[in-house]
């Protein structure tokens, strides 16, 4: 039986079990993997730097992984399930069942569930009796969170790429004032009224904050529409209102000047998955962090949120290859090895738009520099008093 029929079978048992699947087929294999695509949104969430076949909630919300094998190559399927046990609370190893049964004494011994498969349909289904080690579930149960429960905070926060935040609620003025807008027209308004020329990463950053909404035509999202609200009554109606508590800030911070925009865009922030996981990083770590230290606890406790947020494209890459081949120290330990995947915003923008919404205290010296000229014991990272 091949790994291919496997695969339809096993989406079939978790539809019927009523649990919540996306899959992860490469690109290579996307043909012979048409059916199960159809039927399945695709994911690209790590765990051990490998993506699991399928991964998503059960029907009590526990995190499940599943990998999935034919009649061959039990002994890497069972390797692969084990390292899902990181980060999912139920790891499983599907296969053909006469293939699989010959394994499921030691899989269950592991904790690793067994499901088996015919031709048929699943003939074997034994969930795992325990499960050794769950320290990456939280990050994984966030990326799942926002694939499946379909949230409107879906993007990536990597694309908060301005230092100051402020400029992400300029969408949200323009549309309030002017109505529905194309991306077009809202960069030009931007222009024109706000003396502004990153328009189009304003428009991105408001999308992944949830402020925005649409495709042909943006309108404001029900935190937008909060969000000016909250303006209105900060008396900031207009571009030319907005731009004008921008230059008050100056050189300081919004926290500092003007505290309640600063809870405005930090309640943004916060709803957002991925922020909130680093955030809890964040505090796990301060009050006074080393950068370096704050990748150690990224890497183990919430490595998506390390790769999509932290790390360049190309360093994404090598990261997910050192963390498959076991050498995940070297990700934090090696000053050459960080510096290569990390991207420089986090340094300088990042570290700017935390000090504006009163994450990291105003202390906090942001690196503007060339990444290798950077020293994270002479500019650690300062956590404000709550």
């Amino acid at each position: 039986m091949d790994e291919s029929a496997v695969f339809e079978q096993v989406i079939d048992e978790l539809e019927d079990r009523s649990y919540q699947p996306l899959v992860h087929v490469p690109g290579a294999h996307e043909a012979t993997y048409a059916d199960v695509l159809e039927r399945c949104e695709s994911h690209r969430i790590t765990i051990g730097g490998r993506y699991p076949d399928v991964l998503g909630f059960t029907n009590t919300d526990r995190v499940f992984a599943v990998e999935v094998k034919g009649s061959t190559g039990l002994l890497r399927g069972i390797g692969q399930a084990l390292t899902y046990q990181q980060g999912a609370h139920v790891s499983f190893l599907a296969a053909a069942e006469e293939t699989v049964q010959q394994h499921a004494d030691l899989l269950q011994a592991k904790g690793v569930g067994v499901i088996g498969a015919t031709d048929t349909g699943v003939g074997t289904w034994a969930s795992p009796p325990t499960s050794e080690s769950h320290e990456q579930v939280v990050d994984i149960e966030g990326q799942l969170s926002v694939r499946l429960r379909h949230s409107d905070i879906s993007g990536d926060i990597a694309t908060l790429s301005l230092a100051q935040p402020l400029n992400y609620l300029a969408p949200v003025v323009a549309i309030d004032q002017h109505g529905p807008l194309a991306s077009d027209e809202l960069v030009d308004v931007l222009a024109a009224e706000y003396a502004f020329g990153a328009g189009d990463s304003a428009r991105q950053s408001a999308v992944a904050l949830g402020l925005l909404q649409g495709d042909d035509r943006y309108t404001l999202t029900e935190q937008g529409e909060l969000a000016a609200t909250v303006l209105h009554g900060y008396g900031v109606a207009t571009l030319a209102e907005l731009d004008a508590v921008k230059d008050d800030v100056g050189r300081a911070t919004v926290f500092e000047t003007h505290q309640p925009l600063a809870i405005l865009l930090r309640n943004c922030y916060e709803r957002h998955p991925e922020f909130r996981l680093l955030l809890d990083a964040l505090r796990k770590e301060g009050p006074r962090i080393r950068f370096p230290d704050l990748l150690r606890r990224l890497v183990h406790e919430y490595p998506n949120v390390f790769l999509n947020t932290f790390c360049t494209r190309s360093g994404r890459s090598k990261a997910r290859e050192l963390i498959e081949r076991g050498q995940t120290a070297r990700l934090y330990d090696e000053v050459a090895v960080w510096k290569d995947v990390i991207r420089t915003n986090v340094l300088f923008n990042f570290v700017q738009q935390l000090k504006h919404i009163g994450v990291l205290a105003g202390e906090t010296r942001s690196h503007s520099g060339a990444i290798s000229e950077y020293d994270p014991d002479a500019k650690p990272w300062v956590m404000r008093d709550a």
